[in-house]
């Protein structure tokens, strides 16, 4: 999930459909390819807008709660396989507004801190007993850090928003930071040596780029615009790009958030605006598996997904339920904050 600004959510935006993608009557479970949602667990207070998943070397989920509503700050959850929710904590000696996550080899937590213009950073996590103990901060003066990957060694973070990058329309980029990097500036443009891909955001309705990514099992990186719906696929060599390609084209209509995967290589993907989750095999073609008319999340509906997560057979998705508009199918916050799962 974006910072996003509501002034700039209220917009309408042209959509345009382009791709092949399986429809069905929203929240029909029994219509071709949906599957039903059901609740997974119910969030304490302290987590009103939860946000990122990562799996934990212990097995378990730890959950990223942003909290962009209720004044609340930002915390860290753990859930158990049965859904039994425990609290790491806030993240000490920093404003922290934590998004994207993700556990390096070492068992250290690394978080998208989401701060703000020019407060986003990188942080590193060394946690004892499930609890914060030590915080390091990896890369700093950023304008929007938000999803993030770990692999052999280094950190591949998303910029949703790059206003500093003097482009037609809104830049967003991939960076790249050595696991062993600390206190890299990194500029709100394109200026950045850890700058791995870039691009511009054509729907002028939804200028949110790069958000979601996930590696898949041979090592290629998939990153998704939100604004465009566009998913690409980036072949890296050592860390570097080697080439990159749309891999699939979604309706820009659905605001494509966070992105997990299985272990046929099966791309699953947060449709944020229309409260969806698309399919997309390993030939880009995308399928709609669920869709939910605006809700509660009571009974464990899709509410706003903001990340998702294959766990156990399962996949897990975050309800972030804030944001409301024209183009989007929630209608306001409320509670109860909730996890949901889809039987895979």
């Amino acid at each position: 999930m974006k910072a996003l600004k509501p002034s700039l959510l209220l917009a309408a935006f042209c959509s345009t459909v382009c791709a092949q993608i399986s429809q069905a009557e929203p929240g029909s479970a029994s219509s071709q390819n949906m599957q039903p949602a059901s609740l997974f667990a119910t969030l304490p207070d302290s987590c009103p807008t939860p946000d990122a998943f990562a799996l934990a070397p212990d097995g378990s989920i730890s959950l990223s709660c942003v909290n962009y509503a209720g004044g609340k700050p930002g915390v860290l959850l753990s859930l158990s396989a049965s859904g039994e929710v425990s609290e790491i904590g806030a993240i000490p000696g920093v404003q922290a507004r934590p998004m994207g996550l993700a556990y390096g080899s070492d068992g250290s937590l690394y978080v998208a801190n989401n701060a703000g213009p020019g407060k986003g950073s990188l942080l590193k996590l060394t946690l004892r007993d499930n609890k914060v103990e030590k915080v390091e901060t990896v890369a700093e003066g950023m304008s929007s850090p938000n999803g993030l990957r770990y692999r052999q060694g280094k950190l591949y973070l998303t910029q949703l928003q790059l206003p500093k990058a003097n482009s037609k329309s809104m830049s967003s980029a991939v960076y790249v930071f050595d696991e062993n990097d600390r206190n890299i500036n990194v500029a709100s443009d394109l200026s950045s040596t850890k700058l791995l891909f870039s691009t511009q955001t054509q729907n002028p309705e939804r200028q949110y780029g790069i958000d979601g990514l996930v590696f898949d099992s041979a090592g290629n990186l998939y990153v998704g615009d939100f604004g465009d719906a566009t998913i690409y696929k980036l072949q890296l060599e050592n860390g570097a790009l080697a080439s990159h390609e749309v891999f699939a084209q979604l309706d820009p209509s659905t605001g494509i958030d966070g992105i997990s995967i299985d272990s046929q290589n099966n791309l699953y993907v947060a449709g944020f605006l229309k409260n969806q989750i698309f399919k997309v095999s390993q030939d880009g073609q995308a399928t709609l598996i669920a869709e939910y008319a605006d809700n509660n999340g009571s009974k464990g509906e899709i509410d706003q997904p903001a990340d998702l997560i294959v766990w156990n057979n399962k996949l897990l998705v975050s309800n972030f339920d804030l944001m409301k508009g024209k183009g989007i199918v929630n209608s306001g916050h409320s509670k109860p904050y909730t996890i949901s799962v889809i039987e895979l």
